[in-house]
């Protein structure tokens, strides 16, 4: 067997196992987080409803942190299925706690690896912890040491011991942030909390309809679609070459009806950008059963005068099975989806729910105009850095079988 034919099997391994993962199959048993309440008497009590803390994802990562820096423990959780990352804020009445941060001066700079023991000046009771690199599962949590106070008022000193075997006593700690720097003896007391604000932006979504502006970071092969057009004449995307909008829409859809709306008064900037717009209504899926006449009321209605047509249940599914490929959560069929196809007939973008179409002819002139790896970073829709480099176009036509 030759290494291409190692490698084929190897993709299409791995495209059969994403697909039973993207329909909701668990790489280890559907692993929900959990949160339970220490008895301290022997015995944990699960308490993730009252804690808002029962999402049903499946659970991979836990990072603690204190994110907002208000004196609280926050959880960041990394899941299998979607949501991939979830943060999830605490927001419980808080009570003093101490924060402290180690540096190292004679050992590695993290601290990692010290134990800290907090010691109140009463010296009734005491908390130990350490600083760890990694903790849970392919997690990092904070470097800073936290310490819940409860009732707690009074000053505490922290014993700390270095990495090497090195002890050395800090005092003058009470609730707060602390920095604990080796052989300098001193608690430096940072601001109890930082000029951080966090805004939270809660997305309105109508109950049917999911919007999504996505810029794929690489050319998928789009598959052919089979379409009648007005004449009921069969024809397909692949037929005509050049830079392509397809849009699937319905007769019964108010955010189509805009959608058409709003490309028939752009038609003059759409062909000077040398895109073509191809709408495909799927009001015909349902094979002899179905009634088109919304569609043709819709196409009356706003006058289009792009070529428009009406798919069936094949292309349908194809259109289906191509976001499979695509995402790891495929999402339920729905109209309107709008696909952006270069010259060679590979998607560039995608957009679901109501768009403007300025918005896409400005994605355009922005993905035409960059390479491979500008293209990679314009996909995210948050500013971060890949540890990755993109695919080459022939590992991304692996991944995308041919449907025809």
């Amino acid at each position: 067997m030759s290494p291409s034919e190692n490698i084929d099997d190897y993709a299409k391994g791995w495209a059969g196992l994403m697909k039973l993962v993207r329909n909701g199959d668990s790489w280890s048993g559907n692993e929900k987080n959990r949160f339970f309440l220490n008895g301290r008497q022997g015995a944990f009590h699960e308490i993730s409803h009252l804690a808002g803390l029962d999402q049903s994802e499946d659970g991979r990562g836990l990072a603690i942190v204190d994110w907002d820096q208000d004196g609280r423990l926050d959880l960041w959780y990394r899941n299998r299925s979607a949501p991939r990352l979830r943060l999830m804020v605490n927001k419980k009445e808080s009570h003093p706690s101490v924060a402290l941060r180690l540096e190292g001066t004679n050992c590695n700079r993290d601290a990692i690896g010290a134990v800290v023991e907090l010691l109140p000046s009463s010296q009734n009771r005491h908390w130990v912890q350490s600083v760890k690199a990694g903790d849970l599962f392919l997690s990092q949590s904070s470097k800073w040491l936290h310490f819940g106070l409860g009732n707690e008022t009074q000053d505490f000193s922290a014993q700390v011991l270095w990495p090497g075997g090195k002890k050395e006593i800090f005092v003058g700690i009470k609730a707060g942030r602390f920095h604990l720097k080796q052989g300098s003896g001193i608690a430096r007391q940072l601001n109890s909390r930082r000029e951080i604000k966090l805004h939270h932006r809660e997305l309105t979504r109508s109950p049917n309809q999911s919007n999504a502006h996505i810029l794929l970071p690489a050319r998928a092969p789009f598959p052919t679609l089979s379409y009648r057009d007005k004449a009921a004449k069969l024809l397909t995307t692949s037929q005509n070459q050049g830079l392509k909008l397809v849009l699937l829409w319905s007769g019964t859809c108010p955010s189509c009806e805009n959608n058409l709306n709003q490309i028939a008064s752009q038609m003059k900037a759409i062909r000077e950008n040398k895109l073509t717009v191809l709408a495909l209504s799927a009001d015909g899926i349902n094979g002899p059963k179905s009634d088109l006449s919304p569609a043709y009321e819709l196409v009356e209605k706003t006058k289009i005068s792009f070529p428009w047509g009406i798919i069936d249940q094949k292309s349908a599914r194809k259109l289906h099975r191509f976001q499979e490929n695509l995402f790891d959560r495929t999402p339920e069929p729905s109209v309107p989806l709008a696909i952006l196809l270069d010259q060679n007939h590979r998607a560039l973008a995608i957009y679901r729910g109501e768009f403007s179409i300025l918005t896409i002819l400005a994605d355009l002139k922005t993905i035409l105009s960059s390479n491979a790896i500008q293209l990679y970073h314009l996909a995210p829709p948050m500013k971060g850095t890949w540890f990755t480099n993109p695919l080459g176009q022939r590992e991304v036509d692996r991944l995308f079988p041919v449907m025809r």
